[in-house]
């Protein structure tokens, strides 16, 4: 083919055809250097989430304005960047307002369990094999500011490893609790990040991943992260609680926790 007898109609298809060859041999060498790369440089963060935080690293914001009787109202969407480890903090500290410490009435400085506060009202769940062997159903709940309020073990129904005690909150207390969110146990999966919280004085926490999920007609689940102290709180890294340290549980494993559900 004598290039220089060409017409111009040819001559711009066969600029086409070299441009997409061209192409096509990039985006193929593009994506074997990729392949190839170690994991570190194409994993740059550990997670993306579409949660609101207080800092937050905004990428390419689309901006639209709307014209409304001559005024401009602009609005931006951002995409909002964590790693894990800013996102466990902050569950673990939401989560430490809605745990409370359970001492009997004449001990009042020995620790019996620990709970968490599910519901606004002061409704809390904690360990059943640890409340009723104290022969009463009254106790006293220190709150995440120290103060300390009468808490009210109700009657068990059924077999349930869970204790479910009522918090006696004076209207007039300056005192602020916060029920946690509860974890959907159909959502859970192998390999999941979790959060425990957990130790007889301080809050103590480790994190590990859930290990075994739960079996059929049963409420344990297996995390690799132990806890030996009844009511400590297994959370998913968005501060979802899962279960709770029983003495049922215990007596499977020191890293089985009872479901709450």
């Amino acid at each position: 083919m004598d290039i220089e007898k060409l017409t111009k109609h040819q001559i711009v298809l066969l600029t086409l055809l070299v441009s997409f060859m061209t192409s096509i041999a990039t985006g193929i060498v593009t994506v074997s250097l990729m392949n190839q790369a170690p994991p570190e440089i194409s994993r740059t963060i550990n997670q993306i989430v579409e949660r609101t935080i207080e800092k937050v690293v905004p990428a390419a914001p689309i901006v639209s304005t709307v014209k409304n009787q001559g005024a401009a109202v602009v609005t931006k969407e951002t995409t909002v960047i964590v790693k894990d480890d800013d996102l466990a903090a902050q569950s673990i500290a939401k989560a430490q307002s809605s745990i409370v410490r359970l001492v009997g009435l004449n001990q009042p400085d020995t620790l019996v369990a620990r709970g968490v506060v599910i519901d606004a009202k002061g409704v809390v769940y904690s360990d059943r094999g640890s409340l009723e062997p104290m022969g009463t159903v009254n106790f006293e709940a220190i709150l995440p500011d120290g103060s300390r309020v009468p808490a009210v073990m109700r009657i068990p129904v059924g077999t349930t490893s869970l204790a479910i005690l009522d918090l006696k909150l004076a209207s007039s207390s300056k005192s602020v609790i916060t029920a946690v969110a509860l974890a959907d146990p159909l959502k859970l999966h192998l390999g999941q990040s979790v959060i425990r919280i957990g130790g007889v004085g301080q809050d103590t926490v480790g994190t590990g991943v859930i290990a075994k999920l739960p079996e059929a007609h049963r409420d344990l689940i297996e995390a690799s992260v132990v806890s030996s102290t009844p009511g400590s709180l297994l959370l998913t890294v968005f501060g979802e609680a899962i279960g709770i340290v029983t003495t049922d549980s215990l007596s499977i494993g020191s890293d089985f926790y009872t479901l709450m559900q």
